[in-house]
């Protein structure tokens, strides 16, 4: 249980780590796919950079974020006392 004076900086933390997520999210989904043309000028692996980054960098990116995310959320909630037993 969370103790009332605590639950400010604990839902700042838990928003924080949420706004960075999204932030992650919208450069994954959104602003690398309008760069992927200047990108693919260079190559990786023998794949143009802009096709290797959408097929596999993205992917591994977000699903590092879920992990690194779920780890951080863990951490704050024993920090704070939020956590459950099962």
């Amino acid at each position: 249980m969370i103790d009332d004076e605590q639950r400010p900086r604990y839902w700042r933390h838990t928003l924080l780590l949420a706004a960075a997520v999204v932030a992650v999210v919208i450069i994954c989904a959104i602003v690398l796919p309008l760069f992927a043309a200047e990108f693919n000028g260079e190559t990786l692996l023998g794949f143009p950079l802009g096709f290797y980054a959408a097929a596999q960098g993205v992917i591994i990116v977000l699903i590092v974020t879920v992990f690194w995310t779920g780890h951080r959320q863990a951490r704050t909630d024993r920090k704070f006392g939020a956590t459950e037993d099962m």
